[in-house]
């Protein structure tokens, strides 16, 4: 695959000035630009020859959650452009022609403000967050789309000067796929691995990967709630990609009792009693079953008033920083039972 053409500032790709690099992936770029008028927005590069391009599907699926302004569409920034331009490269001197999209600023990579908050959320902002995660996902379900990379990484707060500092956004939307036919409304099978561009993110995927079947529906859901609250999983310390599959797969109901209630209470492990509840809602739900997102809201928002723990302020207003994973009281136990009552 051809490497990136760098964009330095003052570069104009089509009615956009580079400003700065925000960042890069395996996969492309992000700068920051300006159009003429002023308005700020972030635009992200991929080659044209890029085996598994990502930039079409994402600004097709912004297209489409645009038409959810209200409600749990605030949790989507906005496709503003979508283009190829042709740059010279700084290095070889040769021509580099590659794709681009422009969207709306947004603020700082969730993952980034766990770490500033000690590596893990405190029960109120864990919660808070999970919960405006759920309604943007109920947003891109409305759509007819899955995400298939949800991580905190692939999610971002407001911007202190939009006064949405705490407004939680889901971005990245190149690996999503849609799940409904166009004419009815009614979950398609889930496609094979092989033929989709790469694989979710092993990490932040519930369940094993191993049999080449994608295992994402809308019920795919929860992992992230533990993962925010504690920023650990128990195949977090997992190297070998194969021990990961093997530890996901306890879980499952083709598994002895003995190994998936021990498996449960691990991934639990720390929760409020609440998270196993929701645990067994999806564990127990098929493919094409559409989650009760509002009953998973409400019984996260108990978890909170049963510990008499406020959602406000968050975290990240405040600059707490949290005890390590691990440390204080045992809620695992009792989650890890509730999951069986």
């Amino acid at each position: 695959m051809e490497e990136l053409v760098a964009l330095p500032p003052g570069i104009r790709v089509g009615r956009w000035t580079i400003t700065k690099k925000l960042g890069a992936g395996a996969f492309g770029a992000v700068y920051l630009c300006v159009n003429d008028e002023g308005v700020q927005a972030a635009l992200k590069t991929e080659p044209v020859n890029t085996p598994h391009p990502l930039l079409v599907m994402e600004a097709h699926v912004m297209t489409k959650l645009d038409t959810l302004r209200d409600g749990d569409g605030k949790h989507f920034c906005r496709c503003l452009d979508l283009g190829r331009d042709e740059q010279r490269d700084q290095q070889s001197g040769q021509m580099k022609k590659f794709n681009y999209i422009v969207m709306s600023l947004v603020g700082r990579g969730l993952d980034g403000v766990v770490k500033e908050a000690g590596g893990r959320l405190s029960l109120g902002s864990a919660v808070g967050v999970s919960i405006q995660m759920l309604a943007a996902l109920r947003g891109l379900h409305t759509v007819g789309y899955l995400h298939r990379d949800i991580k905190p990484g692939n999610s971002t707060i407001g911007r202190p000067e939009s006064n949405e500092i705490r407004l939680l956004y889901l971005i990245d939307f190149g690996m999503a796929r849609k799940y409904t036919k166009d004419d009815v409304r009614e979950p398609t099978p889930p496609a094979r691995c092989h033929q989709l561009p790469r694989k979710p993110t092993l990490r932040c995927d519930q369940r094993s990967s191993r049999t080449r079947i994608q295992p994402q529906g809308r019920h795919r859901i929860v992992v992230l709630l533990h993962d925010r609250a504690l920023q650990r999983l128990p195949w977090s310390n997992v190297g070998e990609m194969k021990a990961i599959g093997d530890a996901k797969v306890k879980r499952q109901k083709k598994q002895p009792e003995a190994v998936r209630r021990q498996a449960i209470a691990d991934l639990l492990s720390g929760c409020p009693s609440e998270f196993g509840q929701v645990l067994k809602y999806i564990d127990d739900m098929k493919y094409t079953d559409k989650p009760d997102y509002d009953w998973i809201i409400a019984t996260l928002r108990s978890s909170l008033s049963n510990a008499g723990v406020q959602e406000f302020p968050y975290d990240w207003e405040t600059g707490k920083r949290n005890a390590a994973p691990g440390a204080g009281g045992g809620g695992g136990g009792g989650g890890g039972d509730s999951y069986f009552n």
